[in-house]
């Protein structure tokens, strides 16, 4: 009898451990999402803030046309590299449908028709971006059960067309 009311010991403290970990677990991802949340609002209110300027500061996107997997081998990964991508296939992809020049020939001076030939067609679209960086700290818990490391980054990035010279 003794026996068992050792084992049901164990158990109940392994349970409890087991829960313990799991509530936080819950607790940190939700806390996580809410960073994320306010970083990706903080960057969108940064990115209206720069598209409503009196003066554009245009930021040149960059394309990027492939991902090379890094150390942990997960696709899409803060580790992984990323190949830039060439303008000029870009501009071609947008042109070879589009046809500026001809929009040239009805509405001679409109803006869409400059793409046509542009070296740095990006720029041309007027983009401006919000960037913010978050640091979550983890549970104690967490850090020491789950995933090793005293904190997470989280990053909000968005991007806005200039349209302070629309209105």
């Amino acid at each position: 009898m003794r026996r068992k009311s050792g084992q049901a010991l164990v158990e109940l403290v392994v349970a409890l451990v087991v829960f313990m970990v799991l509530f936080a677990s819950i607790i940190q991802i939700s806390r996580l999402g809410i960073h994320q949340s306010r970083a990706m609002g903080e960057a969108r209110r940064l990115a209206g803030v720069k598209s409503m300027l009196d003066v554009s500061s245009f930021e040149n996107p960059l394309f990027i046309e492939a991902v090379t997997k890094g150390p942990d081998n997960t696709s899409y990964s803060r580790d992984d590299d990323s190949i830039t991508g060439n303008p000029g296939v870009f501009t071609n992809g947008i042109t070879q449908y589009s046809h500026p020049g001809d929009l040239n020939r009805f509405r001679p001076g409109n803006p869409v028709s400059v793409i046509d030939g542009c070296i740095s067609p990006q720029t041309m679209f007027g983009l401006v971006h919000g960037e913010v960086t978050d640091r979550v700290d983890l549970m104690p818990v967490i850090s020491q059960m789950v995933y090793r490391a005293d904190a997470v980054e989280v990053r909000g990035i968005a991007w806005m067309t200039w349209t302070k010279g629309i209105y």
